[in-house]
């Protein structure tokens, strides 16, 4: 599971970006072995992250 952390004072575009920075720090360490038990970590973390940045943009698209 990522530690995410934000700044509660941070806007939801702040959010936003630090959200699409971890997700291309995360992209930039992709396991290249589809098959390990190392991929499927990084998978599920990569779509928890986007799980949170639907959630965000969800959030921006009500405003």
């Amino acid at each position: 599971m990522p530690i995410i952390e934000f700044d509660p004072n941070a806007s939801l575009q702040e959010q936003k970006a630090a959200l699409l920075a971890q997700i291309a720090e995360l992209d930039a360490r992709e396991p290249e072995d589809m098959d390990s038990e190392l991929y499927e970590a990084w998978a599920e973390e990569h779509e928890e992250l986007e799980d949170l940045l639907d959630e965000i943009q969800d959030l921006l698209d009500e405003e």
